[in-house]
């Protein structure tokens, strides 16, 4: 390997470390690249590390600011970079810094690369505020007391980000709507804090670090700070204990840097999902609102159908009062009225008989049986027109008892399609079929756990993660030493060759150089070491993530097969798909069950139901009372018909008789045989009259039974517009307003990490870029020790500048000793 290859690998994988540290990605807005001179082919990046030194309880001593400009290509460059001018110093030569207007300038020809590294007093407020705590044997004390004491040792850090203004975010409400509201919104930052005990410290402990030996007897350890609301919190705590034995206040090294939410793969899954959600909450919404308006709509149906009910039971009443109350006693009295007839005309026939026998003592009484037989001629006459408007009036009666029956039964159907029907509408309801559709898509969304990094889903976007930061199988990281460009190698896989390259670099330089690179080396091997660890092992993050988003099947969701907790196993794919399930289930049972309680109430006409039990049996009964009525009624008629005409043969006999003596003897031959007739006539009208009378007291019986079935359905139906209203008020209402709470929750969220990432873009350096030009800070912090040996203080600053250059200091060493 050549010098420069050399150089520039060594700086690629300091690049990398430093990125990897917070696995995140630089805010784009600040890394546009783009030509900066018209006539020129020059790429110049700015980057810029801001160092604070701070004693060991972390009271800020100095901040310095490290600038390089980097000019890459060939062409004239003409540039003014934004500076901070108090302490302004040139590191690469002992010239001047060109500045104006705390601006420096730059005009230079350029072919190959060039470097231009300044250091100034840095005056401008920092992002972050670091405090560190001390208690010895459970008292607070400073670090100076620690210094030279046996005991419990227990350290606390605790760093802010304190970069955040309040802003106006506004999200959807879940209504159609918007909801502002004013929040603070900090630039988001990510990063770690390391430190190595020394072997004097035993029986460390932390609950937030990464902890490691380091080969001397000590320990490393390294805390990681997601300091991006609302994925992460403003401020980190952290910190460990241990038994120390004339003790001493190890140094700190925290490295820090923003970035964009939206553009770092760590981060970017995270703000998706909550984009995610608020677009689910609407959907769920709008769905919701549709089933509770359609269920309105039934609870109002269900309310017309119990009027109707209502109206048909009071029908039901009226007609029995009229049946019992005045048709069955006038149909007894008439029957009762045709016997006393029947017995009238048997002792007329033996009158007649009497007359045959004397009809010289008949002389005088001919005209009195002349007008007799008239007025009975003309009584039968108004019998019999009356007999026919009752047959007439019966027939109707069962007509409408036949109808009766036909529109329940035809009643009784419809209900039996009723849930076809609905079924069918809900296949053309676009609301509905867009639930489901919703609920598919999050399925689909979500993927599986074996889906490849292009398939489009979540679970493949966390395999394209896994592919990233190690490539499965052989890599190709080697490439790059020879000038290559590798095509499958994944980010850990290049920091794990860079910290090979360099061990084997200082293989064989000077003590003091092969240990700083040796130590950087190492940094590197705890940062590849970490990430496999705690995000690309078995289940770590990446596998956490994973069983979020997918559990598992829905069964084992559904019936807690696995852990106590139903929500235990489940993961969004199989919240979805729950869900997606219910849905129909939840209608399919409301129109069962209103359909079983329609048809329980009309029934069935079988043979020997029970005409109290429903409406079709009670309507099936007064049919048959309908039909007995009319065959009495005819029966009736056709006596009276007979009736009518002997009454007819009477007045005739006795108008011949009036006339005439001398046909005395057959009159009264035609008399006799016609008070037979009418004998015979009375009886046939006593026994219809009888048979109508029992018609009319079993329709009068049918006709409770139909009043006491609507009474029972009047009854029950209220049940179905107060079921819907429930269902309404508990169910469907409560469903539309989580989906409002989940749509504003979620869109609440993503309108801050969208916030957050706009501040990235536009406020994330230290000092600012030149125009047209790639800008990258980061920020380090020293933390002093105590140990009481003022002379160690110069090795722990050379050392902390080592690690906060993020690569500028690597490149420095290796050009000096190489």
């Amino acid at each position: 390997m050549n010098a420069l290859n050399s150089r520039t690998f060594v700086r690629l994988g300091m690049g990398l470390a430093a990125l990897t540290l917070g696995g995140a990605s630089l805010p784009s807005g600040s890394v546009a690249a783009a030509p900066t001179a018209a006539d020129s082919d020059v790429d110049v990046v700015n980057t810029e590390t801001v160092q604070v030194y701070t004693d060991a309880d972390g009271k800020i001593e100095t901040k310095r600011l490290y600038e390089q400009l980097t000019l890459a290509g060939k062409g004239r460059v003409v540039l003014d970079n934004p500076i901070e001018e108090d302490g302004l110093r040139n590191l690469d030569d002992f010239s001047g810094v060109d500045t104006k207007d705390g601006k420096q300038h730059v005009d230079a020809d350029v072919d190959g690369v060039e470097r231009r590294r300044t250091v100034s007093d840095f005056k401008g407020d920092l992002p972050l505020e670091v405090d560190v705590d001390y208690k010895l044997d459970g008292k607070k004390v400073k670090a100076g007391d620690v210094v030279g004491e046996d005991g419990d040792l227990e350290v606390t850090y605790t760093v802010t980000n304190v970069t955040g203004e309040e802003q106006e975010i506004s999200f959807p409400d879940g209504k159609g709507g918007m909801v502002t509201e004013t929040v603070d919104v900090p630039i988001p930052m990510v990063g770690s804090l390391t430190t190595t005990l020394p072997e004097s410290f035993t029986e460390v402990h932390s609950d937030q670090a990464n902890m490691a030996g380091d080969g001397r007897g000590g320990t490393k350890m390294s805390f990681t700070m997601t300091l991006v609301p609302p994925i992460g919190t403003d401020t980190a705590t952290f910190g460990y204990t241990a038994k120390i034995e004339d003790g001493v206040v190890p140094r700190a090294s925290l490295s820090a840097l923003p970035v964009n939410p939206l553009e770092s793969p760590t981060f970017k899954s995270a703000a998706t999902s909550y984009k995610g959600g608020a677009d689910t909450g609407a959907e769920l919404v709008a769905g919701a609102t549709e089933i509770d308006s359609n269920l309105l709509k039934l609870r109002d149906g269900a309310g017309d159908l119990l009027a109707g009910l209502i109206q048909l039971s009071d029908g039901a009443d009226q007609l029995n009062a009229g049946l019992s109350g005045e048709a069955a006693p006038g149909a007894r009295k008439l029957a009762n009225g045709a016997g006393e007839l029947s017995d009238g005309l048997g002792t007329l026939k033996n009158g007649a008989g009497a007359l045959d026998r004397g009809a010289g003592q008949l002389d005088d009484g001919a005209d009195q049986l002349a007008d007799g037989a008239d007025r009975l001629s003309g009584g039968l006459g108004e019998l019999d027109s009356g007999a026919g408007d009752l047959s007439s009036g019966a027939k109707r009666l069962a007509a409408g008892q036949k109808a009766l029956a036909k529109g329940l039964k035809t009643m009784y159907e419809g209900v039996q399609l009723l849930p076809d029907n609905v079924q069918e509408e809900l296949k053309s309801n676009v609301d509905y079929q867009t639930l489901l559709g919703a609920l598919d898509k999050v399925v689909a969304g979500v993927g599986t756990r074996d889906d490849s990094p292009t398939a489009g889903t979540l679970l493949g976007g966390v395999n394209q993660i896994q592919y990233a930061m190690r490539f499965p199988g052989p890599n190709d990281c080697a490439l790059a030493l020879t000038g290559g460009t590798p095509t499958k190698c994944g980010a850990m896989d290049a920091v794990q060759l860079v910290a090979n390259q360099l061990r084997a670099g200082a293989a064989g330089l000077p003590d003091g150089p092969r240990q700083q690179i040796e130590g950087a080396a190492n940094a590197l091997t705890g940062v590849y070491s970490k990430v496999d660890a705690q995000l690309l092992g078995a289940g770590a993050g990446l596998d956490l993530l994973r069983g979020g988003l997918s559990n598992g099947d829905v069964t084992n969701c559904a019936a807690a097969a696995r852990t106590p907790e139903r929500a235990d196993d489940c993961g969004i794919k199989q919240a979805a798909q729950a869900v997606r399930a219910g849905v129909p289930v939840l209608v399919s049972t409301l129109v069962t069950n209103i359909q079983q309680t329609l048809l329980d109430a009309l029934g069935k006409p079988t043979p020997g139901c029970d005409p109290k039990a429903t409406l079709r049996c009670a309507a099936g009964a007064l049919a048959n009372g309908g039909g007995d009525l009319v065959a009495g009624v005819n029966t009736l008629v056709e006596g009276v018909t007979l009736l009518n005409q002997g009454g007819l043969d009477l007045s005739s006999g006795a108008g011949r008789l009036s006339a005439g003596l001398e046909t005395l003897s057959a009159g009264t031959s035609e008399l006799s045989a016609g008070a037979g007739a009418a004998n015979d006539g009375a009886g046939q009208i006593s026994e219809g009259a009888g048979t109508l009378a029992d018609g009319l007291d079993e329709a009068a019986d049918g006709s409770g039974r139909l009043a006491e079935g609507l009474e029972k359905a009047k009854t029950s139906a209220p049940a179905l517009p107060e079921g819907a209203n429930r269902l309404s008020k508990e169910g469907t209402k409560k469903l539309v307003a989580a989906g409002e709470a989940t749509t504003q929750q979620y869109g609440k969220l993503y309108a801050i990490v969208e916030a957050g990432s706009k501040r990235a873009n536009a406020g994330s350096m230290a000092e600012g870029a030149p125009e047209n030009a790639r800008g990258l800070t980061a920020y380090s912090f020293e933390i002093k020790g105590e140990d009481g040996e003022g002379g160690r203080n110069v090795q722990r600053a050379l050392g902390a500048v080592v690690l906060a250059g993020l690569g500028l200091g690597a490149f420095a060493l290796r050009r000096r000793f190489i």
